[in-house]
């Protein structure tokens, strides 16, 4: 009886042994050669930006998709009879531009 409880024992300890050599470890290890570098905000200028509030019906034609002599004349009338552009929205109540036009320019286009 003496020898089967050494053996139990035995067995047991040599598990729980195996059972703790066998655990990965529960965190990963974090590299301490890493830099991080403070992101530097600078101005994207886009080239082919233009700013419907000031541009020339030649310029929106030139820079804007989509947009031929008579919708630039449009832009440029409809600005001139309503005021400033206030949103990029705005821009689909003139006459013959629609909201996917204004899409596509979204990004070339600037209210100051």
């Amino acid at each position: 009886m003496k020898k089967i409880k050494q053996l139990g024992l035995t067995f047991l300890f040599g598990l729980n042994a195996m059972a703790f050599a066998q655990t990965p470890p529960t965190t990963m290890p974090v590299e301490q050669n890493e830099v991080t570098q403070p992101v530097q905000q600078t101005q994207i200028t886009n080239a082919n930006a233009v700013n419907i509030n000031t541009a020339s019906a030649a310029e929106l034609q030139d820079k804007l998709v989509g947009i031929g002599q008579k919708k630039a004349q449009a832009i440029v009338d409809y600005r001139t009879k309503n005021g400033n552009f206030k949103n990029i929205e705005q821009l689909a109540e003139v006459s013959g531009i629609g909201q996917a036009t204004v899409e596509k320019n979204r990004a070339n286009i600037i209210l100051e």
